[in-house]
């Protein structure tokens, strides 16, 4: 199947998910974060959800993080959108102040910097991927060149609610595949 059929499938599916329903979905999900050994990772990125469009509750990991594995150093996005871009951002549970930008992506206003190297493991959004590590996301390329500015060793882990589909057809020189991704019932690797 091709990206923009996916883009519309998957994002009309994940709005169709009842609050109930997402709930129990991102129980799950952190329950699957819970497996990993997050001792080999110091530094993870990690995406902040758009909540209109029923993304992943990431905070509910950021949460996770907090009082689990406090040694990891965590950093979100923010976004140019002039040039496509995004830096690191720490991210401290308590100081961070967030605001929405155009998009209804919650950013940080203001933080240290953390430099693309010292990143070990980004999560990255999606709204489906193949059974091959493929991933379809918004279409505005925003972490595929992220991900070129990282360490050749980054780990990159989708999360998603749904399980993946056989295979994306339209693929170009510049998608980067997935490593891991996460879903409710089991976490897929590639």
């Amino acid at each position: 199947m091709d990206k923009a059929t996916l883009r519309k499938q998957y994002l009309d599916k994940r709005l169709s998910i009842s609050r109930s329903r997402f709930l129990i979905l991102t129980d799950d999900l952190v329950n699957q974060v819970k497996r990993i050994d997050w001792s080999e990772f110091r530094t993870v990125h990690i995406f902040l959800p758009i909540k209109k469009n029923n993304e992943v509750d990431t905070f509910s990991i950021l949460n996770y993080f907090k009082n689990a594995e406090p040694q990891l150093q965590l950093v979100i996005p923010r976004t140019n959108f002039e040039n496509f871009e995004m830096e690191n951002v720490l991210y401290d549970h308590e100081y961070t102040l967030l605001r929405r930008n155009k998009y209804d992506i919650p950013e940080p206003i203001h933080g240290k910097i953390i430099s693309n190297d010292q990143i070990d493991l980004v999560f990255i959004p999606l709204l489906a991927f193949d059974k091959k590590g493929n991933r379809a996301g918004y279409g505005k390329g925003f972490y595929d060149r992220f991900l070129r500015n990282c360490r050749p060793d980054v780990k990159k882990m989708g999360i998603s609610f749904f399980e993946p589909v056989d295979e994306i057809s339209d693929l170009n020189e510049f998608d980067i595949k997935l490593d891991s991704c996460i879903c409710p019932d089991k976490i897929w690797e590639f």
